[in-house]
């Protein structure tokens, strides 16, 4: 036992291997907070109105994106639902930012329960999975189907896209366009 641990009544062997190891362990600490760390990429700021690619057909349409959303929304008309061997499916219209049309046939996930402001009983909502392209990032996403016709923008992309992938700046829009290539499609 060490010379100062014989002067500490209630020091005993254990106690002052104890205190050797939280010695050590503290001084590894301040020896790895010391390293220089390698900087960790920023992931590129996006304004928040934008312009997206849907599925590999590549419609484009305009999207506000919203950090204070957990699930991205897309306007569809005509939602039929369709009844499977492997579960249920919806095919569906959507109308791109220039007019163009495009039908989609995806699988059903889940039924999305979202929340509605006023005291309305929540809204139920298919939700497929659907690849969305944003300046260069192409990911499959989970996206609720509904009526956005009263709404500016035929898509909303919430947290569940943009998280760890995008900064979103409310002072600027229109910043990147879908650049997303085959090679970066699944």
């Amino acid at each position: 036992m060490p010379g100062w641990a014989r002067q500490i009544p209630f020091m005993t062997r254990s106690t002052s291997r104890l205190a050797r190891c939280c010695a050590a362990l503290g001084s590894l600490f301040l020896w790895q907070s010391a390293l220089p760390r390698a900087a960790a990429a920023e992931p590129p700021t996006v304004g928040w109105i934008e312009r997206v690619k849907l599925g590999a057909d590549g419609l484009v349409v305009a999207a506000k994106l919203d950090t204070g959303a957990d699930t991205s929304s897309l306007h569809a008309e005509n939602i039929r639902w369709e009844k499977r061997a492997d579960g249920d499916w919806v095919a569906f219209d959507v109308v791109g930012a220039t007019g163009e049309r495009a039908k989609f046939e995806h699988k059903v996930v889940r039924i999305a329960r979202i929340k509605q402001r006023d005291s309305a009983p929540a809204q139920k909502r298919p939700t497929i999975l659907m690849g969305v392209c944003l300046g260069n990032v192409y990911e499959l996403t989970e996206v609720n189907l509904t009526d956005r016709s009263r709404f500016n923008y035929e898509m909303l992309i919430g947290r569940n896209f943009l998280a760890q992938r995008f900064a979103v700046d409310s002072a600027r829009t229109h910043t990147v366009e879908p650049a997303c290539g085959e090679t970066q499609r699944r």
